[in-house]
């Protein structure tokens, strides 16, 4: 699921000015496709505008490994230098923007490539939704509860954060608060586990309930985070925000050699289902390849060249509930049923 918004980075120019970058990322079938717009200034001499769009490029290949590996360090690794000091080989276009701006588009399968075959971790669309309850105080005894049509400078700050890791993040509407019964008081003193279940009714696979003490960019906040069976605790602005990237990431970034691992998914009824199966196997970021080893009834069993092992595929296959996992055969290979 890709990351939806723009956020606003700031770093000197050669000349002093502000840069402006406004990241994107879009993951389509099975590819990642990176779009980013950092932006330049395009004045002064063609030497000089070469340097400046030379270091935009670099800029925005930091913000592209930061998404794509799920690292926060990921810029200053040396490890991935290569990446970073070869940028411009990478870029496929480049165009000037609206506010002297300039969008660049990256070569994303070739990145991907380069990753793999290296030894880098890749996190591409298996990123799992998470709902944000915050709840902000702004009186003794009264608060609200941020919404998706919010225009603080808090949330701001929370959806660049989201968007600068490539963490899918959903605001309940005004509409979907009051429906759900929820406000200042029930975010602010009930027990985190009890929005759990509207998380999911909302489509979220985590969730993230947040107490602010003010509406400003800066403004400390207790985070409790939930996603499957882990409960965990930060304190700080945008801590809620990353600490939910590093956890994914670490569940959820390919790394490591192919490796072929045998599933068989029970429930394939007819040619359309096995049509649509195949189709979202070969979709995701870690699985190279794909084939059919037998089937039987409605049973098919696959062997998929992937990277992370077993563990991985089965977290990675069960994230957005189309298969869901079930008791392995005697063979005690990974069974899977599907889920219409």
């Amino acid at each position: 699921m890709a990351p939806q918004g723009l956020a606003v980075l700031r770093e000197p120019t050669l000349d002093g000015g502000p840069v402006k970058c406004h990241p994107q990322l879009t993951v389509r079938s099975g590819t990642v496709l990176l779009h980013i717009a950092p932006c330049i200034g395009e004045q002064g001499t063609q030497g000089g505008i070469l340097i400046r769009r030379a270091a935009a490029f670099q800029n925005a290949m930091r913000t592209v490994l930061i998404r794509v590996t799920g690292r926060r360090s990921a810029d200053e690794d040396p490890a991935l230098s290569p990446l970073l000091t070869n940028a411009r080989r990478y870029v496929q276009q480049y165009r000037a923007a609206p506010d002297s701006q300039l969008w660049v588009a990256f070569d994303g399968p070739a990145i991907e490539r380069w990753l793999a075959q290296n030894g880098q971790p890749l996190w591409g669309h298996e990123r799992p939704t998470t709902l944000v309850l915050l709840a902000v105080q702004t009186g003794a005894q009264s608060g609200s509860v941020i919404a998706t049509e919010d225009s603080s400078d808090l949330k701001a700050a929370i959806d660049a954060a989201a968007v600068a890791r490539g963490l899918p993040i959903v605001w309940p509407s005004g509409a979907e608060l009051q429906k759900y019964h929820i406000d200042f008081a029930t975010v602010n003193n009930g027990a985190p586990s009890a929005f759990a279940d509207i998380g999911r009714r909302m489509g979220s696979d985590g969730i993230l309930v947040g107490r602010a003490g003010g509406t400003g960019a800066n403004a400390n906040i207790r985070w409790t985070h939930l996603f499957q069976d882990r409960s965990s605790e930060y304190s700080g602005t945008l801590e809620g925000v990353n600490r939910a990237a590093d956890l994914y990431a670490g569940l959820f970034a390919a790394s490591g050699s192919l490796a072929p691992v045998d599933i068989e998914v029970i429930g394939v009824s007819d040619l359309r289902d096995y049509a649509g199966l195949e189709n979202y196997l070969e979709s995701l970021t870690f699985i190279s390849h794909v084939s059919v080893e037998s089937l039987m009834g409605d049973t098919v069993r696959f062997r998929l060249a992937t990277r992370g092992g077993g563990d991985s595929l089965q977290r990675a296959l069960s994230l957005n509930g189309r298969l869901q996992p079930v008791a392995a055969g005697e063979t005690g290979i990974q069974r899977f049923q599907l889920r219409h």
